[in-house]
């Protein structure tokens, strides 16, 4: 892997990282409280997001 690991927080937060990324940052979440807390609150702002910009369909629909 040629990223910087704590670079990829964001990416595996949102599961856009690859299964061998992913396998390593894995590895390296056990070792690194910061990252394990950075990918904790990027998650919990993405569910906010995610519930922040959900709409209801017009009833024509």
């Amino acid at each position: 892997m040629t990223a910087e690991l704590h670079t990829l927080t964001g990416a595996y937060a949102l599961d856009a990282v690859s299964d061998v990324e992913r396998a390593e940052f894995e590895r390296h979440l056990g070792a690194c409280a910061a990252c394990r807390q950075e990918v904790a609150e990027l998650r919990a702002t993405g569910a906010r997001l995610g519930v922040a910009a959900s709409a209801d369909p017009p009833p024509s629909l």
